[in-house]
């Protein structure tokens, strides 16, 4: 199987809190002074980001999107379906804006997601991922998500990646929150792995990049009770199944 979502950047930074799309910033959030001289806020994407979104992206990932993609992602849809996306961007604003004139965000760090009816999954993740279908009837799936060089070690992945992390704590139905990062990642995956992700499992030519067929690793965190795939029949299934 080929797929060109759920592909993440290079990541080594740290930690933060999390609000949902959509809400207006609360108590959690605020705006962090930065060795930059300017100071980092998060939101939503807005429709003005729309050339910025797409640039960051052709920059930071390996397989492309059409267009329509982020005509749709700037108003937190999916492009086809227009299913509701989620959407955090971390953008930084310069204090002395006023001396050069400009009033303008720039997004450094970005992330996408998506609540997932289990429903809709194929069987084998789905079982893989939700150990009790009728209790946990949704997950969390990252699409993508990325940081610029000069704000790396920043802990704005992390600060992103908990911001989905407080989504699913918020909804006791949903049971995951999961992600596909190429093999050759090792820093998205010791960065994963990091923030409490377990690999599930390898899934070959997942990816179709330049033409050449690369494999992905499933990661998943549980919550809300959830054990995935750590589910006890299931380690009995894959045990038994090791010895036949």
């Amino acid at each position: 199987m080929t797929n060109n979502a759920s592909v993440h950047v290079d990541e080594s930074d740290d930690v933060e809190e999390g609000r949902e799309s959509g809400e207006s910033n609360n108590s959690d959030d605020h705006n962090h002074l930065t060795s930059h001289g300017g100071f980092i806020r998060f939101r939503s994407f807005h429709e003005g980001d729309r050339d910025q979104v797409q640039e960051l992206h052709n920059e930071w990932f390996p397989v492309s999107y059409k267009d329509e993609f982020y005509d749709e992602l700037v108003h937190e849809r999916m492009v086809n379906t227009g299913e509701k996306l989620f959407t955090c961007a971390a953008v930084y604003h310069q204090d002395d804006c006023a001396e050069s004139e400009q009033d303008e965000d720039y997004i450094i760090a970005c992330i996408v997601g998506s609540l997932l009816d289990v429903a809709r999954l194929d069987k084998d993740t789905a079982s893989l991922l939700v150990s009790d279908p009728f209790q946990y009837k949704r997950v969390f799936y990252i699409m993508t998500l990325g940081t610029v060089t000069e704000f790396r070690h920043a802990r704005l992945a992390t600060s992103l990646v908990e911001r989905c992390i407080r989504i699913v704590e918020n909804d006791d139905q949903c049971g995951a929150l999961y992600l596909h990062v190429i093999t050759l990642n090792t820093a998205a995956i010791t960065f994963y792995e990091r923030l409490g992700f377990y690999r599930v499992k390898e899934i070959e030519n997942y990816y179709r990049i330049d033409g050449k067929l690369y494999s992905c690793y499933l990661y998943a965190r549980y919550f809300n009770g959830n054990r995935g795939h750590w589910d006890v029949y299931y380690v009995m299934r894959k045990m038994l199944s090791s010895v036949w």
